[in-house]
């Protein structure tokens, strides 16, 4: 962790009907290592890690409210998980032949990457990224130095949690100045008329990565999509002292302690 970081990412929280199930497509499937958890040995939860950043599989049943996805950009809260893979198109051939849910075959994108989009089973949306990105503009060389460094194994590296906010300069305001998240560039989708751009900040050994666009947006109400899809539920953050937040455009936030 850079030492101008003083907390970062530690664990993302995501729903799930079947535990089972989904420590199945996680472990088997992606690669993830359980973490033992001598605090709620018990609970109907588990901890599974893929790099620096723990996922906390939670089991709330059909009937409970997650939040979830939907395939719209403006969507609030968070939008999806990323993962650095050593060769896209071989990782999506093997989950398709596992019967996986792929929305996106491989493509190369801006930032010199090459990316695909999948689902979990229970509809959270999950990235693959083969490459390093090229910033249109860096903020940090000595942060762009240290990913562009990163070689990427064969099984899925945890990398990024990605969301879309309607205000950034408020949303860094969250991020940047109260966590001390360090912006590291930025990527302008020039034919885009709202101006979308996507902000990327060193969230301790993972990345935030925020969409914001220069025409004002209403974003979606994630509390809508009920239960029909289930997605990532809450970030957890490394530092002193338990605090349970709201970042900006309904990101749940807890900030140290044992949870």
């Amino acid at each position: 962790m850079p030492p101008s970081v003083p907390s970062g990412l530690h664990r993302v929280e995501i729903g799930c009907r079947d535990l089972a199930r989904s420590l199945d497509f996680y472990q088997d499937l992606l690669g993830f290592q359980p973490v033992p958890d001598p605090v709620r040995p018990d609970r109907r939860s588990r901890l599974l890690s893929r790099g620096t950043v723990v996922l906390e599989l939670v089991e709330v049943g059909a009937e409970g409210n997650q939040g979830g996805w939907v395939n719209d950009d403006l969507q609030g809260g968070i939008r999806h998980l990323g993962m650095k893979v050593a060769a896209v198109d071989r990782q999506i051939k093997r989950l398709e032949g596992a019967g996986v849910t792929v929305l996106s075959q491989p493509m190369d994108v801006l930032g010199d990457v090459r990316i695909a989009f999948f689902l979990d089973p229970d509809g959270a949306r999950l990235e693959f990224i083969q490459g390093n990105l090229s910033y249109q503009k860096i903020s940090s060389p000595e942060l762009a130095a240290a990913e562009a460094a990163q070689v990427p194994g064969e099984v899925p590296r945890f990398d990024h949690v990605a969301f879309t906010v309607a205000d950034l300069p408020t949303a860094l305001a969250f991020w940047r100045d109260r966590f001390g998240f360090e912006v590291i560039g930025e990527i302008r989708h020039h034919g885009d008329q709202r101006g979308f751009l996507m902000t990327y900040l060193q969230a301790g050994q993972a990345v935030l990565e925020v969409f914001s666009f220069d025409v004002p947006i209403v974003l979606n109400d994630i509390s809508a999509a009920g239960t029909s899809v289930l997605g990532p539920r809450r970030l957890l953050l490394e530092g002193p002292g338990e605090q349970r937040l709201i970042a900006p455009d309904g990101v749940p936030v807890t900030m140290g302690g044992s949870r």
